[in-house]
C-alpha cells in the first residue's frame, strides 16, 4: 500500500513538473515580437477566464494597460486576490522564478504587456537620458524606463542608442514619429508599440495627446 502511494506520489510530482510551461508558450500570452534583446508579449484575458500554469524566469517589464480585479495562485500556495491598475508599469529581476495561474475575477479584459529581457550582454556605460518629457521610472542592468506624459503639439527627440529602444502606448493617441529621417504616422492603441533599431535616432511628435513607456536597452 506504501509502495503504491509511494509511486502515485512521483507520477504526480512528474507530471506536474513536465506541465511546467515557458510564459512565451502559455497560450494567452501573445508573442507579437521578438528579437535578440527582447520578446514583447501581449497579455489577454476574458472576464471568468484562467491561464495555464506558467513559469516566469527572465527580467522582465510588466505595463498593465486596464482596471481589472484579479487572482493569482503560486503553484502550491493559496491563491491570492488583487487589483491590476491601468498605468502601472514595474520591473522584475525574476531572480527568484514564478511559476503560478491567474485568473480574471472581473466584468471586464484583464490586459497586460510582459516585456522579457532576453540579451545577455549589456552596456554599462549607457546613461539615463535627459528630457524634460521623460519620467524616470527605474534604472536597471538591462533597460531604463521611462514615463512619457505628451500633450498635441509635443516633440520628443532622441539621438541613436546602441542597443535600442521600445515605445509603447498607454492610451489611444495619434503620432508622427521618425527613425533616420523617416516620417511614418500611426493611429496607436494601448499596447502598439514602435521598436528603434540601435544605431538609428528617433523623434515622436503628438497630434493628440497621449501616454507612453519608454524601454532604453542597455
Amino acid at each position: 500500500m506504501v509502495k503504491n502511494l509511494f509511486t502515485i506520489l512521483i507520477v504526480l510530482y512528474s507530471f506536474g513538473a513536465s506541465a511546467q510551461i515557458q510564459v512565451r508558450d502559455e497560450p494567452r500570452h501573445h508573442n507579437v515580437f521578438e528579437n535578440e534583446s527582447i520578446r514583447i508579449l501581449d497579455v489577454y484575458l476574458p472576464p471568468k477566464d484562467t491561464t495555464l500554469y506558467h513559469l516566469h524566469n527572465t527580467p522582465s517589464v510588466f505595463i498593465i494597460l486596464a482596471n481589472t480585479n484579479v487572482s493569482s495562485q503560486l503553484m502550491g500556495k493559496q491563491p491570492q486576490k488583487g487589483a491590476n491598475v491601468a498605468g502601472i508599469v514595474s520591473y522584475d529581476s525574476m531572480n527568484t522564478p514564478r511559476l503560478h495561474r491567474v485568473w480574471n475575477e472581473d466584468t471586464t479584459w484583464f490586459h497586460v504587456m510582459d516585456i522579457e529581457l532576453t540579451g545577455t550582454k549589456y552596456e554599462k556605460n549607457i546613461p539615463v537620458l535627459q528630457n524634460p518629457f521623460l519620467k524616470l521610472l527605474f534604472n536597471e542592468q538591462q533597460v531604463n524606463g521611462y514615463s512619457i506624459d505628451m500633450i498635441t503639439g509635443n516633440n520628443l527627440e532622441l539621438s541613436a542608442s546602441p542597443k535600442g529602444y521600445l515605445i509603447i502606448s498607454q492610451t489611444v493617441s495619434v503620432i508622427d514619429y521618425k527613425i533616420n529621417g523617416i516620417t511614418q504616422h500611426r493611429i496607436l492603441k494601448p499596447s502598439h508599440y514602435v521598436w528603434v533599431e540601435p544605431g538609428r535616432n528617433f523623434s515622436l511628435k503628438a497630434n493628440e495627446a497621449g501616454n507612453f513607456v519608454l524601454l532604453q536597452l542597455k
